[in-house]
């Protein structure tokens, strides 16, 4: 679990380049059970995320296991878990 949180734990870079592909943010939710991890447009961007970078993943808990959720996951995990926290982040360009 700690692996695929590391880069949320990093402090923020100060400067973004094109190379790096489109600003997102990596927003963190959690439960009792797992933690979600969401990349997102910043406000203001029109960048649509796509890619493996910005798959939306459920971590277990307990085991530390990592799956892809599909779009009716996200929504109703996004009813029952907490915001834990956010920062900047980029895909990189393919």
């Amino acid at each position: 679990m700690l692996l695929a949180l590391a880069g949320c734990d990093a402090a923020p870079k100060t400067r973004h380049t094109a190379d790096e592909g489109p600003s997102l943010l990596r927003v963190v939710y959690r439960d009792a059970d797992a933690e979600m991890v969401l990349m997102v447009a910043e406000k203001g961007m029109r960048t649509a995320v796509r890619g493996d970078c910005a798959a939306p993943l459920l971590i277990d808990a307990r085991s530390g296991a990592v799956r892809v959720l599909n779009q009716a996951e996200v929504q109703a995990r996004l009813r029952t878990m907490q915001l834990a926290g956010a920062t900047r982040g980029a895909c990189p360009r393919n």
